[in-house]
């Protein structure tokens, strides 16, 4: 969340924050109001509190009756406006908690996803003398997805990864991994399920930003996560990180789950849009200064990119819009990668700079000049299953088959996936 005291300080950037954001500006003068009755009465418990510090500091050996009949009353008053303030801080905070990260000051006023702006294209898009088809066209016929039979058993949007298929889903995440392991990042297999505070923790839940959009289990109090990010950011939580340690650096791979709330009707063919996918994403905790956590955001945005260019992808970035960003979210990029088969540029990595937004929830900090303050973290997809979706389409050949990618060849033990007879 926010820090309060920008409220306090500075309420009209706030605003206009939720203005930019599409969010209701009254829910600013809600919180200016709940945090004038927090104010009020803290400030009642503090002066109960000065006055058994007083009547403590005036008693000199034994205490009189009188002494203790009013400690006895200054303790049960107390009591009384302890639990008020508790009331009035949890009313504040539960207002709070629905107001989104500041965006920088470069992002893009927008209301959606249209709004956002390409900053860069990389490479063309592939030229092909014959009808390119689409990846679930393409796997169907290579025998290396099946979404039909998943649908019979799983349901809607759930898909089988097959045979040469299976292993190249495999070999893009193991690359990956290795890739970013290389660089410097620890390598973390994190849990894929955690508790419902865990979850709150990263800041997404709040707001119903993502309402009914995760699976849960609720009699064990576990949610299913929708990215590494909702158990290796929380892997801090409650601590006070070394300074000189900083930047720390993760990467995870994980099987992903999204319920995909609101979004019926999208995507609806093919694997672009599941509830089950796997994922290779970085996430790094850093200093609370701008200019580096900034830096560090192009950085992971620089690692994506060689990764796409590594595999021969035509790519655009945008830059996403006020609008568009996450809860969390003060800064984010997109990757879209054209799918020829689609006739369409689709998502394929994101990354973004939080802040201390999640750290601030999370209770994550570092010691500076001898002060506790809250980390910046950042979070960026390294790759999904979309990676694999764009090689079919964009390296198929008019045989029916599939080039891989040179960088890959390694990992998958083969260069070419071809129809079967």
């Amino acid at each position: 969340m926010i820090d309060i005291n920008l409220i306090r300080s500075t309420p009209e950037v706030v605003k206009q924050c939720l203005v930019n954001r599409q969010k209701d500006p009254e829910l600013l003068d809600q919180i200016i109001l709940a945090d004038k009755t927090f104010r009020s009465q803290l400030a009642e418990v503090e002066t109960v509190r000065s006055e058994q510090n007083k009547l403590s500091k005036g008693i000199t050996g034994k205490p009189s009756v009188e002494q203790i009949e009013l400690g006895k009353k200054l303790k049960e008053k107390l009591k009384v406006f302890d639990e008020k303030l508790k009331n009035a801080e949890a009313s504040r905070d539960e207002l709070l908690e629905q107001i989104p990260n500041i965006p920088s000051d470069d992002t893009p006023i927008g209301k959606d996803d249209a709004d956002n702006v390409v900053i860069k294209t990389v490479g063309e898009k592939p030229k092909f003398d014959f009808q390119p088809l689409d990846h679930q066209d393409l796997g169907v016929k290579l025998n290396i997805l099946d979404k039909d039979k998943a649908g019979q058993l799983s349901g809607s949007r759930f898909g089988y990864y097959k045979n040469q298929g299976a292993i190249l889903e495999m070999a893009i995440m193991f690359y990956a991994m290795k890739k970013l392991h290389a660089k410097g990042f620890g390598a973390m297999l994190p849990p894929v399920m955690v508790k419902s505070q865990t979850e709150w923790g990263c800041g997404y839940a709040s707001n119903k930003n993502l309402f009914n959009a995760y699976y849960s289990i609720p009699e064990d109090d576990l949610v299913f996560i929708s990215s590494s990010e909702h158990s290796v950011v929380p892997y801090h939580s409650n601590e006070i990180l070394d300074a000189k340690l900083l930047p720390i650096k993760y990467v995870n791979f994980t099987p992903c789950f999204r319920r995909e709330s609101g979004t019926y009707g999208k995507d609806m063919k093919g694997m672009l849009r599941v509830h089950h996918f796997n994922k290779v994403e970085m996430n790094i905790f850093t200093l609370p200064d701008y200019e580096i956590s900034d830096q560090i955001c192009l950085d992971m945005l620089a690692i994506e990119e060689e990764i796409l260019q590594e595999f021969g992808l035509h790519y655009q970035i945008v830059k996403a819009c006020t609008g568009d960003l996450p809860q969390p979210n003060r800064r984010m990029y997109d990757i879209n990668t054209w799918f020829p088969g689609l006739g369409e540029y689709k998502e394929t990595s994101s990354c973004s700079n939080c802040g201390d937004y999640q750290a601030r929830r999370l209770n994550t900090k570092v010691k500076i000049g001898g002060e506790n303050k809250f980390v910046h973290i950042l979070n960026a997809t390294v790759v999904s299953d979309r990676p694999f979706l764009a090689i079919l389409e964009n390296f198929q050949t008019k045989s029916g088959s599939i080039l891989i990618p040179e960088v890959l060849w390694p990992f998958t033990g083969f260069k070419e996936i071809s129809p079967t007879l």
